[in-house]
């Protein structure tokens, strides 16, 4: 595992850390998601989103039936407003 060396510099109004060109190309994207852990902060890649073309087929494969186990009458019979 190679270690590498960054500053933390000022970008705009915010704070920045660049990169070295190889580190950054090994992520394989340019998306990127941060996780500040006990260690410091975990950078990895971004999940892929996928492009809207493939939305709707996704979307189709959705599960969109309710979950059996709820029924909104039930909690509304449970909130104690029909007493008053």
């Amino acid at each position: 595992m190679q270690t590498y060396h960054a500053k933390i510099t000022q970008i705009g109004n915010s704070k920045g850390v660049r990169l070295p060109k190889e580190l950054a190309l090994s992520l394989g994207s340019t998306d990127v998601t941060l996780e500040q852990t006990p260690e410091g902060i975990l950078i990895k890649a971004a999940p892929a989103i996928p492009p809207l073309s493939q939305w709707a087929a996704i979307f189709a494969k959705a599960d969109t039936n309710p979950d059996p186990e709820f029924d909104e009458w039930d909690v509304t019979l449970q909130d104690g407003l029909e007493d008053e």
